[in-house]
């Protein structure tokens, strides 16, 4: 039925632009006619045709033409206008979606950067954490992370436990027979830079811990229990690269009830966790 009733009013439209039409090259093929003829009779037609041209036929053109163009152009400026307040109202505060995957080593690092407590880190694995200790230059991340440590901001880093039955098939069900093994690399490498630190004698201690659950997404908690918290978590999806998968940042100070759900979720991982040793 709106199919008929869209096709009844493009027809009525293209009638009246056909009436326009006819209206304007007649009123104007008149008016060249009766143009500088001498009489009243000659004067009042040629009046006539003018306003028939100039009043009904130009009238009509812009109701087909021009009031659509001003239409769509009010349409789209609330279009923009709305998504402005949506964007700036609460629902899209404290709330981004990077749909392109993993951030930089640099963006980490900022993302990290003015802690002032506590940072927890949760992965089945955490490789790409540990590369960018081992193989990245310091300035990237390593020295950023030493300056936290040096002002007393304590750092706790989970991975799944390589010799867990969960992690073993999880590890089968995806076709990567090798992840338990790379998730025991990371807890070496980690805990070796944690020593490192510990050497070093910084306020801020850094815990490398393992978890008999299975992580069903990479977090990252800055600050959870501070007003200025801030969350970084990727999902775990079959069929996706880990580091393709979309990252979402959730402040807590515009987003509680969501925010305060991933933290629930690090404590009752924390909570089933041991630490490897350190000196």
């Amino acid at each position: 039925m709106n199919g008929d009733i869209a096709g009844s009013r493009g027809l009525l439209r293209r009638l009246r632009g056909a009436l326009a039409l006819c209206v304007f090259l007649g009123g104007l093929s008149l008016a060249l006619v009766s143009n500088g003829r001498p009489g009243f009779v000659w004067s009042a037609l040629n009046e006539l045709a003018l306003f028939a041209a100039a009043a009904v036929a130009i009238p009509f053109y812009y109701d087909l033409f021009l009031r659509d163009v001003e239409r769509g152009r009010f349409l789209g400026e609330m279009t923009r206008l709305l998504d402005e307040r949506l964007l700036g109202g609460e629902a899209g505060r404290g709330l981004t979606v990077r749909a392109e995957g993993r951030p930089s080593p640099t963006e980490k690092a900022v993302f990290l950067e003015g802690a002032h407590s506590e940072i927890i880190e949760i992965g089945v694995a955490l490789r790409s954490l540990a590369a960018l200790f081992v193989s990245r230059p310091e300035r990237d991340f390593t020295g950023p992370v030493r300056r936290l440590l040096s002002e007393g901001v304590n750092i706790t880093y989970v991975v799944a436990d390589p010799e867990s039955v969960l992690m073993t098939e999880y590890a089968r069900s995806l076709g990567e027979p090798e992840l338990p093994h790379r998730a025991a690399s990371s807890a070496r490498e980690l805990l070796a830079v944690a020593r490192g630190f510990d050497a070093e004698g910084l306020p801020g201690r850094m815990v490398i811990r393992v978890t008999g659950q299975l992580p069903t997404c990479y977090l990252s908690l800055v600050d959870p229990d501070a007003e200025t918290g801030r969350c970084r978590t990727a999902p775990y999806l079959p069929g996706v690269r880990r580091a393709d998968s979309p990252v979402l940042d959730i402040a807590r100070a515009s987003q509680r009830e969501l925010f305060a759900r991933y933290v629930t979720y690090a404590r009752a991982v924390l909570a089933d966790s041991r630490p490897l040793d350190t000196p």
